[in-house]
C-alpha cells in the first residue's frame, strides 16, 4: 500500500485568491490539519476576526479533495465564501516532508474540528 501525501489549501473569498504553500506536502493528518489551521488563523488576522466560520457544516468531498470549513465575511452569505480544504495524492516521486505551520491560538471549536478532520482522514485511509 502506498502512502498518501496531504496538502492544506485555503481560499480567500474577499480577495478571490487561493492560499497554499505549493511545495509543502505532509504525510500525517495531524500535520496537514496544523497547516490548515495556521492558514485559517492568517485569514482571521487579516480580516480582524470578521469571518464567521460555519463549524456545524459537514465535511464534504472525496479523500482527494475534502472541503473542511466554509466562512463568510461578517456572516454575509451573499459574499464569496472563504474555505479550507485538504487535498491528497499518491506521490509519484518521493516528496520531502515539510514542517507544518502552526496556529498560535486555537479556539475550542477549532480544536473540535481538527480532531474530527484527523479522525476522518485516518478512517478514509484505512
Amino acid at each position: 500500500m502506498t502512502e498518501l501525501a496531504y496538502q492544506a489549501k485555503a481560499g480567500d473569498g474577499f480577495k478571490k485568491k487561493m492560499l497554499k504553500r505549493t511545495d509543502h506536502w505532509f504525510y500525517t493528518p495531524q500535520e496537514v490539519v496544523s497547516e490548515m489551521l495556521a492558514l485559517k488563523e492568517k485569514m482571521d488576522l487579516t480580516y480582524e476576526n470578521k469571518i464567521k466560520w460555519e463549524y456545524d457544516g459537514k465535511v464534504t468531498g472525496t479523500l482527494r479533495k475534502m472541503n473542511i470549513l466554509k466562512g463568510y465575511l461578517k456572516g454575509d452569505r451573499r459574499t464569496k465564501p472563504f474555505y479550507l480544504q485538504i487535498l491528497s495524492a499518491q506521490p509519484e516521486d518521493e516528496i520531502k516532508n515539510s514542517s507544518p505551520l502552526e496556529a498560535n491560538t486555537l479556539s475550542e471549536k477549532d480544536e473540535r474540528m481538527s480532531k474530527r478532520v484527523v479522525s476522518l482522514l485516518k478512517n478514509k485511509f484505512n
